[in-house]
């Protein structure tokens, strides 16, 4: 073979491309690639979450709570008593904005922060209990306030001797205490106070006469309360 065939057979055999091996060769991904199709539900899977939050913290209604402490007869309707929270539907156990009843009364006790339960709430003409006002001779026990049930004890109107002894009489029983107002000076030394009670309808006229009369007032509370 003369030198210059030589020279362009070496010339074709550089210039021929180098084939790689089958092991040598990059695949490009494909849908049955396990790790694409695992990266692909991921990014669906947080997809779908966040459109269920933003839909989940859209979709809310308003709903009455409690703003302070009230007794059984509370006007619910009156000023400061309820305010109104963001809630999430799904229950007809509250009470949601626009649906209180006219006339709507509280006819257990209810605390502060606390949702207004449907199962509570009541209209003033169906509730048994009036509320009456009293003036008592001596302060309420440490911790005794709004939603305590108390008995309403009258004491002897003059002062006791030893030839006619005064007694206690009971009034009536099983009142609740409303609210407790202002405090000031009894016509016994002590202190007086403003005590709202709820009174059966039925034992109003007794607790009447026991206001009208020349007796100091007093409530002695049951331990009990609602």
């Amino acid at each position: 073979m003369s030198p210059a065939r030589r020279r362009a057979t070496d010339s074709a055999k550089t210039t021929e491309p180098t084939r790689l091996s089958p092991r040598g060769r990059v695949r490009r991904p494909t849908w049955r690639d396990p790790r694409l199709a695992g990266g692909v539900a991921l990014i669906g899977a947080a997809v779908a979450l966040g459109a269920w939050a933003v839909n989940a913290a859209a979709d809310t209604e308003q709903i009455y709570v409690l703003a302070h402490d009230v007794a059984p007869g509370t006007d619910l309707a009156a000023d400061g008593v309820l305010a109104l929270v963001d809630s999430h539907p799904g229950t007809d156990a509250y009470v949601a904005a626009g649906e209180l009843p006219q006339d709507a009364v509280a006819t257990r006790s209810l605390q502060a922060g606390e949702l207004l339960p449907s199962g509570a709430v009541g209209r003033a003409a169906d509730v048994n209990l009036r509320s009456v006002m009293l003036t008592l001779a001596s302060g309420l026990p440490t911790g005794t306030g709004a939603g305590a049930i108390v008995d309403l004890w009258a004491l002897p109107a003059t002062q006791a001797t030893a030839q006619e002894p005064g007694t206690a009489d009971v009034v009536a029983r099983g009142l609740l205490i409303a609210s407790v107002g202002e405090t000031g000076s009894s016509l016994m030394g002590g202190t007086s106070v403003q005590v709202e009670v709820l009174v059966p309808e039925d034992a109003v006229a007794d607790v009447l006469t026991a206001v009208g009369a020349a007796g100091p007032l007093v409530l002695v509370p049951t331990g009990q309360g609602q």
